[in-house]
């Protein structure tokens, strides 16, 4: 049987749909069910039954399904030895990670293993969380650098293994020439509730993040704008446009008129993991962003916050004097 069929066949599972599948798949619907007719004839057993006006799966289906977890795990295992085989001098991968983990830990990272294992090749894609864990239970990356998030698994996930990278507090953007920018610190709830903010698109891990920890706060934030790209984001809330959570990874593209505060404890954090499928070696790339993890700890806890300076402050309109604007 064909291990990219078994792997249609476990998305089909996740999915419910054909459609979605395909969709989730990039293939069209036809070519998942005629890939699914196939493994049928393979496994010499029925795999889908009509249900209403869609499919599902046989019970032979499912006790086949049983087995594809662990057929993806041995085939893991045994790149993994050849890869011993051959003491790790030689290999591929293909890595996916959000834009602050690309510029902070994968170039790095991989810039690194250039140098030590020239006989290693990569490619390099950006991708958000919420996208990258498909891909890579897809096996069409081999690496995902993500963050905590409802679509990161969980620790007993079949194919799946996250290794915790690196936690790192996030803070909030102010314009500089806010009230708040002169405290030493802010409390979500009793700072930020009448505030606007912007946050990046609902669905996403960071949206997730900051939505928790308002709602934990026990306030909904008053979203006003949706920006994906963490330098617009600086930009609106440097306009004077409304309050941003931001990642401490972030503040290098922190512009002139913001402010960036800390926040009170217990404050939220943005947990980074390495994510590889079960079963895969320890690769010296996975090796390499665990040190270069450790070391941006290290300048976490070293890094102060830039300061407020409200002469750098932007109005609404863009023209300096932001106070004076809403005094």
């Amino acid at each position: 049987m064909d291990l990219k069929r078994l792997r249609i066949l476990q998305t089909l599972a996740r999915h419910g749909t054909v459609a979605a599948a395909a969709e989730s798949l990039h293939l069209t619907p036809s070519a998942v069910s005629q890939q699914l007719a196939v493994l049928a004839k393979e496994a010499g057993v029925p795999l889908l039954e009509r249900h209403g006006r869609g499919v599902r799966l046989t019970g032979a289906a499912r006790v086949l399904l049983t087995h594809a977890d662990a057929i993806g795990v041995q085939l893991e295992r045994a790149r993994a030895d050849l890869a011993a085989h051959a003491h790790g001098g030689v290999g591929e991968a293909r890595v996916g990670g959000f834009p602050t983990a690309l510029a902070s830990l994968v170039a790095p990272a991989v810039a690194h293993v250039r140098e030590t294992h020239p006989g290693w090749r990569f490619a390099i894609v950006e991708k958000e969380t919420e996208d990258a864990i498909p891909l890579l239970v897809a096996g069409d990356l081999d690496l995902a650098v993500v963050m905590n998030s409802p679509q990161v698994p969980a620790a007993d996930h079949p194919t799946l293994v996250l290794h915790p990278l690196l936690s790192e507090p996030v803070h909030m953007a102010l314009p500089a020439g806010h009230p708040l920018a002169d405290l030493p610190e802010l409390d979500l709830a009793a700072d930020l509730v009448d505030e606007e903010w912007v946050l990046t698109a609902e669905g996403t891990a960071c949206h997730a993040l900051a939505a928790q920890a308002c709602g934990q706060a026990g306030f909904q934030p008053r979203v006003r704008h949706h920006v994906t790209d963490f330098g617009a984001m600086y930009a609106l809330v440097a306009a004077g446009l409304g309050v941003a959570m931001m990642p401490h990874m972030s503040l290098a593209s922190a512009p002139p008129g913001v402010a960036v505060r800390p926040l009170r404890a217990p404050a939220p954090r943005r947990h980074l993991f390495a994510a590889v499928r079960r079963g895969s070696a320890a690769t010296p790339l996975l090796n390499a962003l665990r040190d270069r993890a450790d070391g941006l700890a290290e300048s976490v806890r070293r890094r102060p916050l830039p300061p407020a300076d409200p002469r750098l402050a932007l109005s609404r309109s863009g023209v300096p004097g932001y106070r004076d604007a809403i005094d």
